[in-house]
């Protein structure tokens, strides 16, 4: 007499897989970061308690350069010939550090320079942000 042979399922280690979920677990929780909305930016007011020059709560602001040396940012108007307009231009760029800094982000610039933009313009403006001690800086 033949004896027949039970046949057993295999069975699906299941401990490992819950290794590897748990596991992806950590590593997405470590890596991942949380984004502040807009509405939990705050502006700095100046010293008669009204903003007077605002500036958009966002971390990455673009720098119009046109080939005459003038600077639009956001409307505002910038002469890079005139020292007092560089001046201006750079406690505008410490006001934006300060404004990313209350919101806890990295300030960041793209410049945006036109065909006719000449080099020394450029380089005077890098100069102003390196002034304002702002680090990150794009270019289109």
């Amino acid at each position: 007499m033949r004896r027949r042979r039970s046949i057993d399922a295999p069975e699906i280690q299941i401990a490992p897989m819950i290794d590897c979920v748990f596991l992806m677990l950590v590593y997405f929780m470590t890596t991942s970061s949380l984004e502040k909305s807009e509405a939990d930016l705050r502006c700095p007011v100046g010293s008669a308690g009204v903003v007077s020059d605002p500036l958009p709560a966002v971390d990455e602001q673009s720098l119009a350069i046109s080939g005459n040396g003038k600077v639009n940012w956001n409307g505002s108007i910038f002469d890079l010939n005139d020292p007092a307009g560089s001046g201006g231009l750079v406690s505008r760029l410490i006001a934006f550090k300060e404004t990313c800094g209350l919101s806890k982000s990295e300030p960041s610039l793209r410049l945006v320079p036109n065909e006719a933009t000449p080099h020394q313009f450029i380089v005077i403006l890098l100069d102003s942000i390196t002034e304002s001690g702002i680090e990150t800086i794009h270019f289109p």
